[in-house]
């Protein structure tokens, strides 16, 4: 009878689904707009996640999802004032904010892929599957903002000249 009494208080301290949290071992850069040569203005945009995940009888499942973007921007605090450059300083804008789009899109592609991961039979599986889609997903990424980028010409197709000093 000790024995029986032993295992059922054991049972009730242990909880019904364990929550584990995961976590990204890294941030990765999905662009940065580098190629405009001579460098005067830059943004790198980088994705990062957080998984949790919750042990049911299914197995290890995705219980909550968090995407972070974080964009950071370079730019002189002072433009010289004429015509030309405000032109250049507008496209830049134009350029930058169709790049953040396709951002935010990666992002939201990246939320929905990790949420849609079938449950694994352990949480350290879903970390190491969480893991590999999410960075599956950011090569997409960065291939498709690369293609972006050249197909615009680093957004000189969109007028982004930079005029002459």
């Amino acid at each position: 009878m000790k024995s029986v009494c032993y295992a059922l208080l054991l049972l009730l301290a242990l909880p019904l689904k364990a929550e584990m949290e995961l976590k990204a071992r890294q941030t990765v850069d999905i662009y940065g707009s580098s190629a405009l040569e001579p460098s005067l203005a830059d943004v790198d945009y980088r994705l990062s996640w957080q998984l949790s995940g919750q042990q049911g009888e299914a197995g290890c499942l995705p219980a909550q999802v968090l995407v972070s973007m974080t964009a950071t921007v370079t730019e002189p605090l002072e433009w010289p004032q004429t015509p030309e450059w405000q032109n250049y300083r507008l496209a830049l804008t134009g350029y930058e904010r169709l790049v953040r789009e396709r951002a935010l899109l990666a992002a939201e592609w990246l939320e929905r892929s990790l949420f849609e991961i079938a449950p694994q039979p352990g949480c350290d599986q879903l970390r190491r599957v969480a893991d590999n889609i999410g960075h599956h997903q950011l090569g997409i990424a960065q291939a498709l903002l690369r293609d972006f980028q050249r197909q615009h010409d680093y957004g000189r197709n969109l007028g982004l000249i930079r005029p002459a000093e």
